[in-house]
């Protein structure tokens, strides 16, 4: 293939599939060696995460309380998948994950749990191999996946359920990247349109990936070297600009693909409630926060300490002197890859990690974290490509001996997965994660309080769940979230009244509308157990606005028009609730309501559909019994 075909110097290596030659066979059973290496390594590093549970963080909205996803692979769910903002996103290809995982293990959480292994280890192994295909350095590659596959910073994204977009984006956002490297080689337009229907599918996981068209025109400058910034002397300064013209210009169909899922991304964000109050978070606040963020990525990087799920946004109480060490840190750093320039793995590591990181920094702030450990996952592949190819290059000018290369190499990998370890266990459970959370929380914070006392709650353990609760809502009396917790309990206790106060209030300050469903719900779950029924109809009606397919507000509404005597609507609420869980409660009021509307041979059947999910239902067998005295 001649250079002007493939447009790549030929010190690149070929990226196709050659026929392998007696020369080259040592290589490839050095590559698969070290792949089948770095997934048993993998494996053996989270094989503990298949023990452990679903969490009150997300986890329910993904999977334990979504009923679409809880209904598997239809024809609706997947339309569904596609046309939903649920989540505040727009990531069909995560739904439908989730959906399959469902249908393979039901909600026996260890099989979600090693679904996000197994993609882990598939984004590893396409790592490594990207690497040593483009670079021809097996061990350098091979470093740089290890330090991926075992981080601990790493932790969230593969131990999470719900990060299931996150890794599913970056498989694909991986295979983006050799896809690209295939079309280099050898231009076309088939080529070119597998390239971008990756880069569809990996935005369709998670809209992070929008930065992807920038990452590729990193790659055109190393290793793939279509592209240099270096000037003869003498040349014009719009020389450049006319070198790199064309290399975005045919990234144009990528970057629109990327302004069309930011688009869908803002829309989603805005209309789930996630996108915090500009008023809250001014614009410099979020400028000092995403500087400071940047920094503790690149420390964590480094010295992965005190990690935790979640850390509190520090608002306006970030002090300035902060602020001003992170900037001059980060111009400093950029100043020095810029001016060594043609060691080009720095420019290019450096700038992925930035560039990558850019969309989640908080410059538009989602959610009230400073940060998240789940954001560094692709980000810190431009960390580790520094670190491995300067170390590499510092080892070979010192004249190092290898030996002594691998025993550094080896103990810093030892170390980190050390560290892995011993902070994995924290993921076990919600009430371990966020135990460790607030003892790591610099400052006490309402939302750790409240998903502590959820997590307490669901222990069995009520009143110390009460008092988280009450302290979130003491720290920020206007958090939904608090006062639908304390709502919730007072209808525990048979307090219905109280707890219509606690709803309402908590429905003033919901912008989120996954959160305002569910405080709509229990709002109808408390006007109905106060038989006030015009109300509760009109609570759950709402919620159902939002959430058409709410299991519980479906079953609720249809109680409270059969207390009404409105049998057919009650009829039709729980025959919908049946067609998203077909659970023995939903069919014995289902019953109930047929037999008040007159429909005894269908209210038969659905009694006997009650004895046969449920053999021990009295009010069914009795039911069943009294309409056979009537025949």
């Amino acid at each position: 293939m001649s250079r002007t075909e493939s447009n790549l110097p030929a010190s690149v290596p070929s990226l196709t599939a050659a026929q392998p030659t007696a020369e080259q066979t040592p290589t490839r059973f050095r590559q698969t060696g070290l792949a089948c290496l770095l997934v048993i390594v993998t494996l053996v590093l989270y094989q503990p995460v298949v023990h452990y549970q679903f969490l009150n963080y997300d986890d329910n909205e993904y999977v334990t309380a979504n009923s679409h996803v809880q209904m598997g692979l239809t024809l609706r769910n997947i339309r569904w998948a596609f046309t939903s903002l649920d989540a505040s996103n727009w990531h069909p290809l995560t739904w439908i994950s989730h959906m399959t995982d469902y249908q393979l293990f039901g909600l026996q959480s260890g099989g979600h749990h090693y679904s996000n292994v197994l993609f882990h280890c598939a984004n590893v192994v396409l790592l490594f191999l990207l690497l040593q295909l483009v670079t021809g350095k097996s061990w350098r590659s091979f470093m740089v996946a290890a330090l991926f596959a075992i981080h601990p910073l790493n932790i969230e994204t593969v131990a999470w359920i719900s990060e299931r977009k996150s890794l599913l984006s970056a498989l694909f956002s991986l295979l983006t990247l050799g896809c690209y490297g295939w079309y280099v080689q050898k231009r076309g337009l088939y080529r070119y349109l597998l390239t971008a229907a990756l880069f569809a599918l990996a935005l369709m996981a998670k809209p992070m990936a929008m930065t992807l068209p920038v990452i590729l025109l990193l790659l055109d400058y190393w290793p793939l070297e279509r592209l240099s910034f270096e000037r003869k002397a003498g040349a014009e300064s719009a020389l450049f600009l006319r070198k790199i013209f064309p290399f975005v210009l045919e990234k144009a169909p990528l970057f629109l693909l990327s302004a069309i899922s930011a688009s869908i991304t803002l829309i989603a964000q805005a209309r789930g409630g996630s996108v915090a109050d500009s008023n809250a978070l001014p614009l410099v606040v979020r400028l000092k926060n995403a500087a400071v963020s940047g920094v503790t990525y690149i420390q964590k990087a480094f010295w992965p300490s005190r990690l935790a799920v979640f850390y509190p946004h520090p608002g306006s109480l970030l002090g300035w002197s902060k602020v001003a060490f992170a900037l001059v840190l980060l111009i400093l750093i950029t100043f020095t890859v810029v001016r060594f320039y043609r060691r080009r793995y720095l420019p290019v590591g450096w700038f992925v990690f930035l560039i990558t990181l850019l969309p989640v920094i908080g410059i538009v702030q989602v959610g009230r974290q400073a940060m998240a450990d789940r954001y560094a996952y692709l980000p810190l592949i431009g960390i580790f490509l520094i670190v491995v190819w300067g170390s590499a290059e510092l080892a070979d000018r010192l004249a190092i001996a290898p030996s002594l290369r691998a025993v550094v190499a080896a103990c810093t990998l030892i170390a980190l997965a050390l560290t892995t370890r011993s902070v994995l266990p924290s993921w076990q459970n919600s009430l371990t994660l966020f135990t460790r959370a607030r003892e790591l929380a610099i400052v006490p914070d309402y939302q750790i309080e409240g998903l502590l006392g959820e997590a307490l709650d669901s222990a069995g353990r009520f009143e110390e769940a009460r008092q988280h609760f009450e302290t979130a809502r003491a720290l920020n009396g206007r958090d939904p979230l608090a006062r639908y917790n304390i709502g919730t309990y007072l209808l525990r206790e048979g307090k219905p009244l109280d707890a219509i106060s606690e709803f309402q209030t908590a429905l003033q300050f919901s912008t989120d509308r996954t959160v305002t469903a569910s405080i709509l719900n229990n709002l109808g779950v408390s006007y109905l157990l106060s038989e006030n029924y015009v109300e509760a109809v009109r609570t759950y009606t709402e919620a159902l606005k939002l959430d058409s397919s709410h299991y519980s507000s479906l079953l609720g509404r249809g109680q409270a028009f059969y207390k009404q005597q409105k049998y057919h609507e009650a009829a039709d609420d729980f025959a919908r609730a049946l067609a998203i869980k077909p659970q023995a409660v939903a069919f014995l009021w289902h019953g109930k309501a047929l037999e008040g509307a007159g429909q005894i041979e269908s209210a038969i059947e659905a009694y006997n559909e009650t004895l046969r999910l449920d053999p021990g239902s009295a009010e069914a067998k009795n039911r069943i019994a009294a309409l056979a005295l009537k025949k």
